[in-house]
């Protein structure tokens, strides 16, 4: 569920610097590298360090954690910096809830008016999707899920809704980073595949039923639990039975 992103907001292909500025790019490569889970949640990420790195001013690296700000990836603490954001079990819970009624919501146009060129559109994102559960590769997989549910929403030409959930599948990414359990999937593509078929009989309805299930069960996925990081050393260090 976390993911390559649309050109509408933060395209994940590397940006022509001629075309873009500085903190463009600052912001795509920090923005890339939390949807990939290489930058986890709470990540101190230092004006100094970053302006270095870049050769820039900390003006500039300002404006991009700014703009990182404004789209929940990075929270900025005053006199304290800003860090890669940590969402709390009740904003994930929220998050899903508006992804379940945002992409629900745009499959009400797009479902009936699919051309079969985007029918294979969408078998070809499944089929990435397939082969990157088939890698075992967790970032891979990430990206293809959330290639899938970017790819889908595209398909109903509302640019301000698909600029909302693209916000909504970065923030996703950082959920999964802090909730999701290393042994599980919290978005099968299995479950995207059956989401197709419904899709290619035109049903609006069973569409509807099936993304909101879809995303419920990723949802369920997910140890979003008051006790879950209430001893983060204890899990560190696997504690948790005690001395001998």
């Amino acid at each position: 569920m976390s993911d390559h992103v649309t050109p509408q907001t933060l395209p994940s292909d590397k940006p022509n610097t001629m075309q873009s500025t500085v903190d463009d790019v600052i912001r795509r490569d920090i923005a890339d590298a939390i949807f990939d889970q290489r930058m986890p949640p709470g990540t101190k990420l230092s004006e100094a360090r970053l302006g270095d790195l870049y050769d820039v001013s900390r003006t500039v690296v300002r404006k991009a954690l700014f703009r990182l700000a404004s789209d929940k990836l990075v929270d900025l603490r005053p006199n304290r910096g800003a860090i890669v954001a940590r969402p709390t079990i009740a904003e994930a819970r929220q998050v899903f809830e508006a992804r379940r009624l945002i992409e629900s919501a745009m499959l009400e146009h797009s479902v009936p008016n699919m051309t079969a060129d985007q029918h294979g559109v969408l078998h070809d994102l499944v089929a990435a999707d397939s082969a990157a559960h088939d890698s075992h590769d967790r970032q891979r997989m990430i990206r293809a899920s959330g290639d899938f549910h970017r790819g889908l929403a595209a398909m109903s030409s509302n640019q301000v809704l698909c600029g909302f959930l693209d916000q909504l599948i970065g923030r996703t990414s950082l959920i999964i980073a802090m909730y999701q359990s290393h042994t599980s999937a919290a978005c099968s593509h299995h479950a995207h595949d059956e989401l197709l078929k419904v899709i290619e009989q035109a049903d609006v309805a069973g569409a509807q039923r099936a993304m909101r299930r879809h995303l419920h069960e990723c949802e369920d996925q997910l140890q979003l639990t008051d006790t879950q990081h209430a001893n983060p050393l204890a899990q560190m260090l696997d504690a948790s039975h005690g001395r001998n």
